[in-house]
Parts: structure tokens; sequence; C-alpha cells
């Protein structure tokens, strides 16, 4: 199979397009045949060599947590799936492993892809909008009435957050540039903050939540515009805050925290329902082939990007 390899750490030029193996499949997991793929920022951190510690020096490496395709076989243990159904998954395998042709996945990462969805619109969702989900939900404890601020409201994560807060009944403000603010606004942002023009926090307004997914916002500051329960939580390890492990962590009034969170397919179907429901879709960037890797990578890093970027893998 195509896959895009990298044998060291270090820029765009160290990945490669070569032949690897076709992955075997374990007892609960499933082979993937991958029509489109997710790029995020962390496949680049990664590729950069900044979490070595948790994804490891083991080369080579196939980057890309996000994958939309076809089962091609599945493990003895494993039910609900058979071969050539359409699915979409976030790896929880290593590094990823979804810049490729064929991906194995654990079987409980994966859920099948809604008729409505393309592979590219499917591959798009599964990091950015769990991100959004457990945020929202799990340290937001986001509830109908509530007020939510979200930096960084036309990027990645930020188009699903909006989605996801009113899907919850919050009531939202985006902070993006003016050339985007039509965007989050049929997103369905209440208000829309021009950071280039006014400092997020300059308006005097509280709110329950403050979800800061560029990490711009200093936590000391956003807390003075917390209501007295809110909270401020990060996508990017920023000064005085907590990490957020689910089922572990207490959340204090107007408390920082810096989420982490697990994929599992009970999240991604809430995902799913909510498309076949018209209450959440994708905003695609751009959109590369598997050989333009590097030019995916930059386009990422310009950190400029409205809404997802993906790799297509199939025709």
């Amino acid at each position: 199979m195509k896959a895009a390899v990298l044998d060291k750490f270090g820029h765009v030029d160290v990945m490669e397009l070569r032949e690897l193996p076709i992955p075997e499949v374990g007892d609960d997991q499933v082979l993937i045949k991958v029509a489109a793929a997710g790029i995020n920022p962390i496949d680049w951190k990664i590729r950069e060599g900044w979490m070595s510690d948790r994804y490891g020096k083991e080369f080579p490496m196939v980057l890309g947590f996000d994958a939309s395709g076809t089962i091609e076989k599945v493990g003895s243990g494993v039910q609900g799936f058979t071969p050539g159904d359409a699915v979409f998954a976030r790896s929880n395998v290593g590094a990823g492993g979804c810049y490729a042709e064929y991906v194995v996945l654990n079987a409980n990462t994966v859920v099948h892809k809604p008729d409505r969805l393309s592979d590219e619109e499917a591959a798009a969702i599964p990091l950015a909008a769990l991100t959004a989900l457990n945020g929202l939900r799990d340290v937001g404890r986001v509830r109908p009435g509530h007020k939510v601020l979200i930096n960084g409201a036309s990027g990645g994560v930020g188009v699903y957050a909006i989605q996801i807060a009113k899907n919850m009944g919050a009531e939202v403000t985006a902070v993006c540039s003016a050339g985007n603010s039509d965007l989050v606004r049929e997103l369905g942002a209440d208000a829309v903050i021009d950071y280039t023009r006014q400092d997020p926090l300059a308006s005097g307004d509280t709110w329950d939540l403050i979800y800061d997914a560029v990490g711009s916002l200093k936590y000391l500051q956003a807390r003075e515009h917390l209501t007295p329960e809110g909270v401020y939580m990060t996508l990017v390890p920023v000064a005085d805050i907590d990490f957020f492990f689910p089922g572990q962590t207490k959340i204090e009034a107007r408390g920082g925290y810096f989420l982490v969170w697990a994929p599992t397919a009970a999240d991604l179907q809430i995902l799913a329902d909510w498309v076949d429901e018209g209450r959440l879709y994708s905003i695609i960037d751009s959109s590369f082939p598997l050989d333009e890797i590097r030019a995916a990578h930059e386009r990422s890093q310009t950190e400029r990007a409205k809404g997802k970027i993906v790799l297509t893998l199939q025709e």
C-alpha cells in the first residue's frame, strides 16, 4: 500500500510517499481502506518531534488520526461491522496511521458513516469535533442558556465547537477575523468579535465557558471574565492551568484547564447522529491528494485554515 512515511522527525521534507505492507488485523480491530484522512495540527507537531514522549520514536512512522473509508476485514472479536461498510473513525493506534491506503484501527473507535457525508466531510470530523464535544460537555459542562466564548472560532475545532455549543443550547460569542464573521454566523454564532480590531476580553462581558481553541488568551486575564461558576479551557497548554482528565479531575469554579480525552465510538456516534439530523456539518478549507502531503502540512502550519484540511486517497 502507499503511505506517507517519516523515518525521522523534522520539517515537511522528512515525509515521503512509499510502499508499506498492508497491516494485519487483530482480534478487536478492523482494516479500513482509506478514502480520505484529516489533517490536524497535532500531526505536524508529532512530525517535528514535539510529542515524542507521548507518541514514541519508532520509525517508520505514519501519521494521521482521522479516516473515512470502507471496511476490508474484521477481527474475530468484532461485531457490528462487515466488509464493505462505510465508516469513519478517530485512530487511537500509535501516531494514527491514517495517511495510508489502508489502516488498522481498534473497532471501539469506529462508527458507520452517515450517508449524507462525503468521505472528505467525514474525515474532517473525528479529532476536531470530538475535541469540541469533550471540552464543551466534560470541562465546560455546558447547559441550555450558558454563555460560551469560542476563541479561534473559524478554525478546525472552532467550526465544530460553535455548532455543538448551539446543539447544547448555549449562547455563543465567536472570536475570529472580520473575513470569517459571515461563516461563524452561518454556523450559529450569536455574536462575533473581530480580534484584529478588539481585545476579545475588552467588552466587559462574562461567560460560563471561555473555550480557547488557539491558546492566545491568558488564563489569569480570562478568569476575570468568567461567571462565578465559569471555567476556562484551552487546547494549547498555557501558564497557570491544570490538565483535565475525564473522571479524575475536579472542576473548580473559575478554574483553567487543558483538555485531555480519549476517543470512543459512543462519542463519535453522538456526532454522527447530529449529522443525520442536519445539526452538524463540516467546513473544508482545502483538499490535497496523498502525494501532496507536504503541501497539506504547510497549509496547516499557517494556522489560517478556515475549517479543516483533508487528504484524498481514493477516487
